[in-house]
């Protein structure tokens, strides 16, 4: 299946007013919250770059990179379970620009999660060749194989979750902080999950969530410069 066909549906859009109707929809402690959260975001990424490195490199280490290969190769876990990888499709399944995308996933002990399904999934994040974010998705339950939960559990597991002890500890720290910062993109492509998934319910299509014609239900693009100046323009300044 052409990955970029499936693409299509389930779009957000990512540009600057779009963005600043989102953000003005939070209280100004969280547009604070979300410069401080950017801010620490950069400067993990301008720490990687001072020594020739990005986000990708630190992931992938010295070995020759592999398209559809784990990244570290049996995940990077946190403390509580929670974990991520990164990978890359083959070039014609992916958007324009990237070079592969994190998987991240909160721990779920819930009783109701099977014993081999005890994860859920938050979000996939897409970036470029320097490691810039692209996108933020979400996909279907048989691509992932997690405990499937509601948007508004979703996003609360998402807060909740810390990477920062997995390793590489950079990349989790890295990570923790581009997720708090494109929170809302978040919020919004999770809740757009679910409402596409109720939508084609009500056309008849039966078993969607084991439905391998469906792989991404929800995507949004997503920039820093465009998250900063939007803040800005609410009136955040920078400290």
């Amino acid at each position: 299946m052409n990955q970029s066909t499936s693409l299509l549906s389930g779009h957000a859009p990512g540009g600057r007013r779009f963005v600043v109707d989102l953000l003005r929809e939070l209280t100004v402690q969280e547009r604070s919250d979300l410069y401080a959260a950017g801010l620490r975001a950069l400067d993990a990424t301008q720490s990687l770059l001072k020594k020739g490195k990005t986000v990708i490199s630190e992931i992938i280490g010295p070995s020759a990179y592999v398209e559809w290969e784990h990244y570290p190769k049996r995940d990077a876990k946190s403390r509580d379970g929670a974990l991520f990888y990164y990978h890359a499709h083959a070039a014609t399944q992916r958007m324009a620009g990237e070079h592969g995308h994190f998987h991240v996933f909160a721990a779920n002990d819930r009783a109701a999660c099977p014993s081999d399904q005890r994860y859920t999934h938050i979000a996939g994040l897409s970036v470029d060749d320097r490691g810039m974010p692209l996108r933020v998705f979400t996909t279907n339950q048989w691509v992932t194989a997690e405990c499937w939960e509601d948007a508004d559990r979703v996003c609360a597991l998402a807060r909740q979750t810390e990477l920062k002890h997995a390793r590489p500890h950079k990349v989790g720290q890295w990570l923790d902080a581009v997720l708090a910062f494109f929170r809302p993109q978040i919020d919004h492509v999770v809740h757009l999950r679910d409402a596409r998934i109720k939508a084609l319910e009500q056309r008849g299509r039966a078993h969607l969530l084991e439905d391998r014609r469906t792989h991404i239900l929800s995507q949004c693009r997503i920039d820093f410069s465009t998250q900063i100046l939007a803040l800005e323009e609410l009136g955040v300044q920078a400290p």
